[in-house]
Order: structure tokens, then C-alpha cells, then sequence
């Protein structure tokens, strides 16, 4: 090898060894208090499936600093990477368009087909779909003869169904993206038991064709096991728009009424049924049924219909931990021809990361956007280096606001209730089986701030509550320490 190029590896070697750590602040790995280890020991909780930091905001100095760069599974804290990533490369007035086809003229009130082409809108809603229907009867279409035609090309990744967490594909949080999909597929509905104990479900709004079937007997228990104790399958006949939703099962008989929600898989099947009876009950008229293709043959545009804007999805992806609009979020990132695929988004989310400043440890990974998954990883540093930068972005903000706030909204409305919790967590929660966690901002009694991040992955067999620990560990932050 030539002197030059020793010289030059040698150079490389002591700037990384003396240099480099002076870029960044040191921490020992475990800065635990005795108040939180004590606590830890109380609940019976290992350390070693802990991480923790705590550090003031505008501050190096950590009060926490349990296993921070051990790489766990975040669950939907992660949704927070997606959210930041989405609002620095999109924009907040970003949105999506749905466009509607004809496949001939609408001059004589009527059309053989309509042609939807989806543009990745995941918050089509049941008031938004009515409104879609009244724009198009305005035009003077009155009669559908051969039902609908679906683009559903927008997004290139495949389907895989994420039921395989819990078997429960029907289960809202399990919906896949898809380019097309009203209402999340959603159906809410109420169980109730009548005084001569009959079991009657009731839904509010219910597509075209699709009904309740109930095979369930009365039993022992109360309203807070009911989930557990009932099975929902699907029936659907092929080419038909007629379904039936079957319910097994116990359901208690101390239980007078138990509200639920499901959402089907088939999302060709739950729009057309929901456009069918919005459509006929607005005065139209309606046959066929509904089938998929391409809209680069149909040039007849008559409408679009644009998603509200990104700065209100957020909030409500963020608030409410939704699966679909993240996923749909990280999905969307690549905006050029082609490529809306997760690979495709890692690599502009690993780039916009880098770019805001944000310290990506070894090993990180993001699955999905969504946290629904086993396979992303994330460390509490990376973590924490998110959260300053996103105090630091020119849509701050927005990403604030959408964090869920104790006691108040989102996924934390009906947790840490207690006069001294109550309204000073700003934190996203992530939730799977064996694991949990929480990031964002506290705010203590003093009003000083603090960035906080929480994650604990189960260790299998090992008996304990982790929501008592964490509740605990929340009083103590709160109250300044």
C-alpha cells in the first residue's frame, strides 16, 4: 500500500477517534435515579427491558438515560416519524385527489359507468362520500346502468394483511392501505339486549346489502369482557353486494347495550354498497355491480375531489394512532411517476431525517409508517433526536398539536386522569402485545418542559404491570423530581 494512502487512513482514524465525540453530547448508559429503580423493583420490572430518557427541553443534561440506544420495537410511536417526514417533504396543504370518469356522456341523464380512480385518500367519510354523490347528481346524472369501475393502481405496494398479529382481520386497526377506500371500510354499530332478551344489533349507517346475523347466547360477565368473548366472520356472495357479518358467541347478560366497530376487507365491496344506498336514496337510480381497471382509456373527467389538507390528517392520524393514514402517509412520500412503495419511502424518509438533523442509530428500521409491525426498529435516541427536531421546524406546531394530551383527546383521553397528570402529557402512545410506549413532552409542576421517551419490550414469561410502573414514573416526572 503507498505511504500517502497509510497516511491518509491513519488521519481518518485519529479524527474518528479524538474529533468526532466532541460533535455530539456523552451520556453515561444508565443515568436511573434510586427513585425509579426502587420503583422498577416494586412492580417487578427488569431494567433490561426498559428504555428511558428524560432531558429537559433546551438542555444536554439527562435526569434519564436507561438503555438509549438498545433498538426496540416502537409500535406507533413511529407514526411520528411518518407524520414529521410527510410535513417537511409534502407540505402542509398537501392533499389528495380522487377523480371520477364517465365511460360516455352524461348529456341524457344517464351513464353506463362511473369510473373512480383512487389518489390515496384515506379519509373518504361517510358525510364526504354524500357529498361526492350530491356533486355528481348536480351534473344531472340520474341513472347508473352498469354499475362502477375502480382505479385502485395509485400505490404500488402489495397487500399483505397485518391480521396475523391477533387472527382478527376484521379488527379497524388491521385495515390495509389501498388507493381507493371509503369510511375505512368502518362499520359502528350497538349490541343490545332487549327486556325479553333478544339480541339486537343497530348501526347508524350500514352499506347496501351488507347485514348482521347473530348466533349468540347469554351468559355470565359484564360490558368490559364482551370483546373478548365474540367471534365476527364475513360472508360475501361473489358479485353481489349482498354480505352478511356473522356474531358468535357469549355475550353477557348484565350487558344492556355494548357499542363496537369492524371494518370489512373488501374495500370494492364497502363502496359500492355504501354508494348504492347514498345514491338511490339521493333520488338516483342504480344497476350492476362493481369491477376494477385502468382509467387511461376513459378521458371523460367530470369531477375531482380533493382530501381535506395534510395539517388536519396529521392531527388526526396522530391523535386517533391510525394505521390506515399512516401507512397511506409513507406511502404517498414519493410523489414522482411510480415507486409508491415502502422501499421506495425508507429511502426518502432515512433522507429527510438525515436532513432535519435527526441521528439515526445503527439498526434502525421502519417497516410500514405505521408501527404495526415487529420488524421496525427504533432507539430511544433516535427517538429524542426526532422530538428536537421537530421543536425546531417551521411547522413545529402543527406535529405539536397533533400529540395526544392526557385526560383531554386522542388515544390518551381517558388516561391520567389525576388532578396532577391531567393535561401535562403531550405523548404518543404505541401499543402491541408485549409492548409499549410513549413519546413527546411533559410538563411539570415548576412549567419547566421535558422531552420524554419510554419504550419496554416484554420479556416473555415474566409476570408484571407495566401501567402501574409507568404511571408511577409519569407522577414523578411531573412533579419535577
Amino acid at each position: 500500500m503507498p505511504f500517502n494512502s497509510i497516511n491518509k487512513k491513519i488521519y481518518q482514524l485519529l479524527f474518528l477517534f479524538f474529533f468526532l465525540p466532541l460533535c455530539f453530547p456523552t451520556y453515561a448508559e444508565k443515568i436511573l435515579p434510586k427513585e425509579i429503580e426502587l420503583l422498577a423493583n416494586k412492580h417487578n420490572i427488569p431494567i433490561d427491558s426498559l428504555s428511558i430518557i428524560l432531558q429537559p427541553v433546551n438542555s444536554e443534561t439527562r435526569l434519564i438515560n436507561l438503555n438509549p440506544t438498545v433498538n426496540r420495537t416502537p409500535a406507533s410511536v413511529a407514526k411520528l416519524f411518518t407524520a414529521f417526514v410527510a410535513i417537511d417533504q409534502l407540505g402542509p396543504d398537501f392533499h389528495w385527489t380522487t377523480k371520477v370518469f364517465t365511460t360516455d356522456s352524461i348529456n341524457d341523464g344517464e351513464v353506463d359507468s362511473l369510473i373512480f380512480e383512487g389518489g390515496g385518500d384515506p379519509y373518504i367519510s361517510i358525510k364526504r362520500l354524500k357529498e361526492m354523490v350530491t356533486e355528481l347528481r348536480n351534473l344531472g346524472i340520474n341513472t347508473i346502468n352498469k354499475g362502477l369501475i375502480v382505479d385502485q393502481n395509485y400505490f404500488k405496494q402489495p397487500q399483505i394483511s397485518t391480521a396475523y398479529f391477533d387472527d382478527d382481520p376484521l379488527r379497524p386497526y388491521n385495515i390495509m392501505h389501498t388507493s381507493f377506500l371509503i369510511n375505512s371500510n368502518k362499520i359502528d354499530f350497538t349490541i343490545k339486549k332487549k327486556s325479553n332478551n333478544k339480541i339486537h344489533i343497530h348501526s347508524e349507517f350500514i352499506p347496501d346489502g351488507v347485514s348482521f346475523k347473530t348466533d349468540l347466547v347469554l351468559g355470565p360477565g359484564s360490558c368490559s369482557n364482551v370483546r373478548s368473548n365474540l367471534q365476527f366472520t364475513e360472508n360475501a356472495k361473489i358479485n353481489s353486494t349482498d354480505q352478511s357479518i356473522l356474531v358468535q358467541g357469549e355475550y353477557p347478560k348484565n350487558c344492556p347495550e355494548f357499542e363496537h366497530d369492524i371494518s370489512l376487507t373488501d374495500p370494492n365491496h364497502y363502496f359500492i354498497g355504501a354508494f348504492k344506498k347514498l345514491w338511490v336514496e339521493s333520488g338516483g337510480s342504480f344497476n350492476g355491480y362493481i369491477s376494477e381497471a385502468k382509467t387511461g382509456l376513459y378521458k371523460r373527467l367530470i369531477i375531482s375531489f380533493d382530501s381535506p389538507s395534510l395539517n388536519e390528517v396529521i392531527i388526526k392520524g396522530i391523535k386517533d394512532s391510525d394505521n390506515l393514514i399512516a401507512r397511506n402517509l409513507f406511502l404517498s412520500l414519493n410523489q414522482s411517476f411510480g415507486g409508491k412503495n415502502y422501499r421506495a419511502s425508507r429511502r426518502i424518509m432515512k433522507k429527510a431525517l438525515i436532513n432535519n438533523g435527526v441521528v439515526i442509530t445503527k439498526g434502525t428500521f421502519f417497516e410500514n409508517g405505521s408501527g404495526l409491525s415487529r420488524n421496525t426498529k427504533i432507539s430511544p435516541e433516535t427517538i429524542l433526536s426526532l422530538l428536537q427536531a421537530i421543536k425546531k421546524h417551521s411547522s413545529h406546531q402543527i406535529l405539536l398539536d397533533a400529540l395526544p394530551v392526557s385526560g383531554v383527546d386522542g388515544t390518551l383521553e381517558n388516561k391520567y386522569q389525576t388532578n396532577l397528570l391531567r393535561s401535562r402529557l403531550n405523548l404518543k402512545t404505541g401499543t402491541l402485545d408485549g409492548v409499549s410506549g410513549l413519546a413527546g413532552f411533559i410538563t411539570g409542576l415548576s412549567g419547566k418542559e421535558y422531552s420524554f421517551i419510554f419504550l419496554h419490550n416484554d420479556i416473555p414469561d415474566h409476570s408484571y404491570k407495566i401501567s402501574l410502573f409507568r404511571e408511577d414514573l409519569l407522577n414523578w416526572v411531573v412533579s419535577d423530581i
